[in-house]
């Protein structure tokens, strides 16, 4: 069973973003690269959608490279107020 981590939350916690796109993460990336440690990779048929917050705006560009070099195509970044409470990590 995946283990539950609570999503940070709160005024300095940082930016929360939804990133969506085609291709495949390899499932042990999320632990190992450190771009994308900590952020909630969610594959949902064809499509793989990346969950995170991010403390500062220079890290969308890093981010976005991180998960291209993995092998995801990035379709869409949208910045939303709230990500879930509790999110399961593969």
């Amino acid at each position: 069973m995946s283990p539950l981590i609570p999503v940070q939350r709160g005024p300095l916690a940082g930016v929360n973003y939804v990133f969506r796109g085609s291709g495949r993460i390899p499932e042990q990336a999320n632990g190992v690269v450190d771009d994308i440690r900590g952020m909630l990779v969610v594959p949902v048929g064809d499509e793989m959608i990346v969950f995170g917050t991010l403390t500062d705006q220079g890290s969308i560009s890093r981010i976005l490279r991180a998960l291209e070099a993995l092998g995801m195509r990035v379709d869409s970044v949208h910045r939303v107020r709230e990500l879930p409470q509790y999110a399961t990590i593969r």
